[in-house]
């Protein structure tokens, strides 16, 4: 009996084996046949042709958008740095060559899983979907995205204006949708998200103003002084008449009385980026003056009088001729 019961059991199994065997027999000869199969080379050919000519155009387009970028640089490339159409053509330039490629790499990528069989449609809704959740996730970056866009359409700052953020000064180098670069005087990069740039200063629009403080001795007289500080602003105005915006500098006093110096200020309107220079030029000429002419510029100083003590003040004083009040008791209430 057990004699009967392993031989069916070793029959099943070689059924079984025999039966799997002739399956995967099957199976290869159906993908050999298939592999075989020209239609299948031609599919799979004509796929890969149209993801390369997907790619192709998405090459020829990004090209072709940075030559027209280019051109329009060189167009504006004689221009002064600070020059509005040089600043607006470099910031734009940089804003189109980001967004085309962004732009033309995910449509790109959408046509290419459209041909590789993948169904676009829900992924395009799953995508959706996802941005959401991301997006009430990333507010901030969705804050500074927004804020870019609408802070080169208002067109307040360009590429190398001399702008102020808080209490640090530099350069614009770069303008993107999210981030702004500024180069500070001392080398320093800042990476400024565009949300955060709610106020700043531009001093590369109009005009700016060098202004020149200078402290003169209580003991000196103005009346000498400050026509020679004119004449000095005026000789310096006649060399620099490239970069003046107004007639001639200003002298202004008194603006202050000071310690150990009372200031006068001198201003004058220039081109802007124009006015540390001017600054240096006036302070050196003012100094080299007021050297010659015995002028001084007051150091702090301060006087200290010194007394002895013989007798203590008294602590409470009586003025006879005054009417007598007393605080020892509140005053009565009155309506």
């Amino acid at each position: 009996m057990l004699q009967t019961v392993t031989a069916d059991t070793t029959q099943t199994l070689t059924d079984r084996l025999r039966a799997d065997s002739l399956e995967v027999v099957q199976t290869l000869s159906a993908f050999w046949t298939e592999l075989r199969n020209p239609n299948l080379w031609m599919g799979l050919l004509g796929t890969l042709l149209h993801i390369g000519l997907v790619v192709l155009l998405i090459l020829i387009g990004l090209r072709v958008i940075d030559r027209a970028a280019d051109r329009w640089m060189q167009r504006v490339a004689d221009l002064p740095a600070s020059h509005p159409r040089r600043q607006r053509a470099s910031t734009l330039a940089n804003l189109i060559s980001s967004t085309a490629r962004y732009t033309l790499w995910a449509v790109g990528l959408i046509m290419i899983l459209s041909e590789l069989g993948i169904n676009v449609s829900a992924l395009l809704a799953t995508a959706g979907v996802a941005g959401l959740a991301i997006g009430f996730g990333a507010q901030t970056l969705v804050r500074d995205v927004i804020s870019g866009v609408f802070l080169l359409f208002d067109d307040t700052i360009h590429v190398g204006d001399l702008v102020r953020v808080g209490n640090d000064v530099g350069t614009v180098e770069h303008i993107g949708v999210r981030l702004i670069k500024v180069r500070k005087f001392d080398g320093e990069l800042l990476m400024i998200p565009a949300g955060e740039l709610r106020i700043f200063g531009n001093r590369s629009i109009g005009f700016v103003r060098a202004i020149v403080e200078i402290g003169l001795a209580y003991e000196q007289d103005l009346d000498t002084i400050l026509p020679v500080i004119e004449r000095v602003a005026s000789e310096w105005a006649q060399a620099h008449r490239d970069i003046l915006l107004e007639e001639k500098p200003e002298v202004q006093a008194i603006m202050s009385f000071g310690d150990s110096a009372v200031t006068v200020r001198v201003a004058v309107q220039v081109r802007p980026g124009e006015q540390f220079k001017a600054e240096r030029d006036l302070r050196l000429r003012l100094k080299r003056t007021f050297d010659e002419l015995g002028i001084e510029i007051p150091f702090p100083r301060r006087t200290i009088y010194v007394r002895e003590e013989k007798e203590l003040p008294p602590r409470r004083i009586q003025d006879v001729t005054s009417e007598k009040v007393t605080f020892d008791k509140e005053p009565p209430e009155t309506d």
